[in-house]
Order: C-alpha cells, then sequence, then structure tokens
C-alpha cells in the first residue's frame, strides 16, 4: 500500500505537462510579437515611401497605422483565446482526468485501511507491535492513513490551483477586448465578477478541506479510542501481579533466593557468583516492555494532535476565505487573515495544553502502577550489588522513563 501510495503521489507527470505548455506558450508569443514589430515596421516603411513619393498624405497615413492598430488588437485578443484554448486541451482536460483518477484510488486505499481498523477479526494488530512481529500495529495504520489523507489532499489543491490558472487565463480572455479598447466601466465590472467569483471558490474549497479533515479526525479519534482501551486492559492485566512479585522483594537481599535458568547461567557465568545481577535485568527488560505500554498510548495522542491541528489549520483556512462575516459585514482580507490567526493560536495552544495534560496522566498511571516500584527495587539491588562486588555498568541501561 506505501508503494502505491508513492506512485499516487508523484507529480512529475503533471509538472512535465505545465512545463511543456509553457515553453510551447513563450514560443508562439515571442513568434507572435515578433510578427508584429515586424508588420508595424513594414508598414511605417511603407507608409513613409508613399508619403515621399507624394502617393499619400500624412493624414492618410495615420488612418491606415490606426487601422492596422485596430486589427494588431484582433490579432491579441484571438491569440489569448487561441492560448487559453491551449491550456485548456494540454493541460487542464489531461490532468483533470488524471488527478480525479488519483482522487479516486486514493480514496479508495483510506476507506479500505479504514475498514480494517474497524474490522473486529483483526483487533490483534490494535496492541503493541511484538519485536519480529510482521502485522502492523495501530499506530504505524494510522500514519499510514495520515499519509492516504495528505496525498489525496494534495492531488485535490493540484486540481484545485489548476482550475484557479484556467480561470485566469479565461479572465484575461473576458478583460483584453475592455483593455485594448480603453473600457474602463467594463473593464472594472468584469474584473470585480471574477475576483467575486476566485473568492467564493476558494471558500468553498476551504469548507470541503475542512470537510474532510473533520471525516479523518472522527477515524483516528475511535481508532485510538479503541486501541487505547485495548493497550490499558493489556497493561492492567499484568500490572497488579508483577507489583505483587515487587512487592515481595525483601529489604533484606541476603535472604533472598533467586532461581536462575540454566542456559541464563550457560549464558552469563558471572550470576553463579552474583544472582541478583539476573534479578536486575529482569526488573530493567519488566521496565522497559511495560513502559511500551505507555510509549504506545502517547504515540496515539500525538498522532491525533497532529489530526485535530490539521483540523484547525483547515478552519482557518475557512475563517481567512470567508467574504462576510455571520452577522452580514463585509470583511477585509486582512481582519479575516487576523481572525484565522487568532483562532489558530488559541485552539492550537488549547490542543497543546490538553496533550501535556493527557500524557502527563499515562505517565502518572505507570509511575504509580510500576515505575516507582521497579525503579524502587532496582536501586536497592543496585546498591546490594555494589556493596558485594557484583556490579556492573553494563547492567545500567542509558534509557529512564520519567520522573519517579
Amino acid at each position: 500500500m506505501r508503494g502505491s501510495v508513492r506512485l499516487l503521489s508523484d507529480l512529475v507527470e503533471m509538472d512535465k505537462a505545465k512545463e511543456g505548455f509553457t515553453v510551447a506558450s513563450s514560443k508562439r508569443r515571442e513568434g507572435f510579437s515578433q510578427a508584429a514589430s515586424e508588420r508595424q515596421q513594414s508598414l511605417r516603411a511603407n507608409l513613409q515611401e508613399e508619403i515621399v513619393a507624394g502617393n499619400l498624405g500624412y493624414a492618410d497615413a495615420a488612418a491606415i497605422e490606426a487601422d492596422s492598430q485596430e486589427q494588431e488588437k484582433g490579432k491579441k485578443k484571438e491569440l489569448e483565446k487561441t492560448e487559453y484554448e491551449h491550456f485548456q486541451n494540454e493541460v487542464v482536460l489531461p490532468l483533470n482526468d488524471l488527478l480525479t483518477g488519483r482522487i479516486s484510488r486514493t480514496t479508495d486505499l483510506f476507506d479500505d485501511l479504514t475498514w480494517q481498523l474497524f474490522d473486529n477479526g483483526r483487533t490483534d494488530a490494535d496492541m503493541p507491535q511484538e519485536e519480529g512481529d510482521d502485522r502492523p500495529e495501530l499506530l504505524e495504520k494510522l500514519t499510514l492513513l495520515k499519509w492516504i489523507f495528505e496525498t489525496r489532499e494534495t492531488l485535490y489543491r493540484a486540481i484545485y490551483d489548476i482550475i484557479s490558472d484556467r480561470n485566469r487565463r479565461y479572465r484575461e480572455v473576458v478583460v483584453a477586448p475592455y483593455k485594448l479598447s480603453g473600457n474602463a466601466e467594463k473593464l472594472k465590472s468584469a474584473e470585480a465578477f471574477f475576483a467575486e467569483d476566485a473568492a467564493k471558490r476558494a471558500h468553498a474549497y476551504a469548507n470541503e478541506m475542512l470537510d474532510r479533515a473533520r471525516k479523518l479526525q472522527a477515524v483516528v479519534e475511535e481508532a485510538v479510542e479503541r486501541g487505547v482501551a485495548l493497550q490499558l486492559s493489556a497493561f492492567w492485566d499484568i500490572a497488579p501481579p508483577l507489583r505483587q512479585l515487587l512487592d515481595g522483594i525483601p529489604d533484606n537481599l541476603g535472604v533472598f533466593g533467586v532461581q536462575i535458568p540454566p542456559s541464563e547461567l550457560a549464558e552469563n557465568p558471572s550470576y553463579h557468583d552474583h544472582p541478583m545481577q539476573y534479578l536486575y535485568s529482569l526488573l530493567q527488560h519488566a521496565e522497559k516492555s511495560t513502559h511500551q505500554f505507555i510509549e504506545s498510548h502517547t504515540n496515539l495522542l500525538c498522532l491525533l494532535h497532529q489530526v485535530k491541528e490539521a483540523v484547525v489549520n483547515a478552519h482557518g483556512r475557512v475563517l481567512a476565505t470567508r467574504v462576510e462575516a455571520a452577522d452580514g459585514i463585509s470583511l477585509e482580507a486582512e481582519e479575516r487573515e487576523r481572525q484565522a490567526n487568532a483562532m489558530r493560536h488559541s485552539e492550537n495552544r488549547r490542543l497543546t495544553d490538553d496533550l501535556k495534560d493527557k500524557v502527563r496522566v499515562v505517565q502518572d498511571q505507570w509511575n504509580s502502577a510500576l515505575g516507582e516500584g521497579i525503579h524502587n527495587v532496582k536501586e536497592r539491588i543496585g546498591a546490594w550489588l555494589l556493596q558485594s562486588g557484583g556490579w556492573d555498568e553494563t547492567l545500567e541501561e542509558s534509557t529512564g522513563f520519567g520522573a519517579m
């Protein structure tokens, strides 16, 4: 599936089509300008010859040149129309088909992965991934889902930009006659119409983007809720009995015996003289293994936080592109952007504080259930080994798991 997403997100074909049109269009425009310049020079030279020969008066020559300029304006209008048609046929139509097809395929991938997330027969994939397990964990699936969503948004944006470019070109076709004729009133009216249309399109696109982001959030929220519930259930299945074992280790380690499997003794001869090294290594492993539940929980919360931020940013775009406020009062672009930024700042700060609180609660749960107990027992065993000459620096792992 990842390979499919990479192929769908590759826009080289689109870039080549646009670049090819740009190069060809530039050549056509250069050719047009050169031909127009040559026609003008030839006409003026001919008129000058006729005037010198006495075959033509200055007034008639001026009239002929004015008529020629009108013809050139007509050719200029025809050029803009032709370039628009080239763009429509060489860029818009083929790329719209290409991008629409890719959007359809990314939507299929999105829907298929969403179905997998909530298929009751595959709930084992919602558990923390075991070492060597080839089944994807929930975080991996949700990260892939987010990537598919972002790829699809890129495709939607590409279509929006192409259509916007086409509309700008069509605007030039429409307003060209008014510019050439100097009809300021009609020019202003036409430009106002296209500006309003562009604003409406931008706002509609922003709303569509927000709607898609909210749908992603709904999927991720439900998946995270289920995944966290499973992780917590598994954690609390092992935490109480493990805590009982910790509480059963006496303060006087001299009277505490440790049974070590023969395979461990064969692999670690130092365990014969210092059996507490084996117990210390078991506690290290238990600490790391149980904390994986907390790490998985935290990673899911962070991913959900990213999705919520995407929704906030999409909402900000809606605010920034709206033409008027809820009360119908028209808003200037600067004011719209100010309100959008204020909303983003406020919401992102709230989401960040909420994430910090949730992560703190999760970490505190682990500390109170196991973390503090493991830490205290490890400290006692470490002191015992140090006193008895059995301490080995390799026993101490560099990673820590929160404040104890």
